[in-house]
């Protein structure tokens, strides 16, 4: 039987890497979103609150981050009325700057929806454009589709492996290169002396975040590998 051709294995891994892409996004969506208390637990596990300039309870550390986490994906407009109860009294929480870096934070949220959606509608098109090929020229379409996730996911292992081993050996250094790659400005660069964000969104929380999210990415890429290796052996 003739191979598929240059075109079609091409687009059989860009689906796979399309693939990986919304999964990934996902995954960060999952963290944020729909894990019932993670947030929560993250904070009473390294005392978040006391961090805080200020006597703050771990309630107001969670109502905050959660206000901040709607506003990044567009559930409300502003965080101006975003308050908080320190040392007793009732004070707006977000400083200028915090609110300037958090709509920062949210173009990136916003955009990569998009590009999800995006994403996902290429992959449909390509999916269908493979299988209509594939037809045409009796290929198998199941397997072509196997192998060319598996083939991205190999490219996309290693590259994740070398930014786990950075991260392992110094995760602040790949916390500093990630802000410096997706955003053009320095208001991300915070004073804890005056900016609460950074005592409640401590680097211990983002590295435990950057784990869960490489977690659920793993297991889910892991889960389509294992049945795409199933469909090569039952096709060969």
């Amino acid at each position: 039987m003739e191979k598929p051709g240059l075109k079609e294995r091409s687009a059989a891994v860009i689906c796979g890497i399309l693939i990986l892409l919304i999964i990934l996004i996902t995954a960060t969506q999952t963290l944020c979103y729909w894990i019932p208390g993670w947030w929560r637990n993250e904070y009473a596990k390294y005392d978040t609150p006391s961090n805080v300039n200020g006597e703050m309870s771990l309630d107001d550390a969670v109502y905050i981050t959660e206000q901040m986490l709607e506003y990044c994906i567009g559930r409300i407009d502003t965080l101006d009325d975003t308050m908080a109860t320190i040392d007793g009294k009732e004070v707006q929480f977000f400083t200028e700057r915090e609110k300037l870096h958090l709509s920062d934070c949210r173009n990136i949220f916003m955009a990569a929806v998009k590009v999800r959606a995006i994403s996902i509608a290429v992959l449909i098109i390509l999916m269908i454009l493979t299988a209509l090929s594939c037809r045409r020229s009796s290929w198998n379409y199941a397997r072509l589709m196997a192998g060319g996730y598996l083939k991205s996911l190999l490219v996309i292992a290693v590259l994740a492996a070398g930014i786990i081993a950075i991260g392992m050996h110094d995760f602040t250094y790949l916390f500093t290169k990630f802000h410096h790659v997706f955003f053009d400005n320095d208001l991300w660069i915070l004073d804890p002396r005056h900016d609460n964000l950074i005592n409640v969104m401590q680097e211990d929380v983002f590295s435990d975040a950057a784990v869960t999210i490489g977690s659920i990415t793993g297991g889910c890429a892991g889960l389509l590998a294992l049945i795409s290796a199933i469909i090569l052996r039952r096709s060969r």
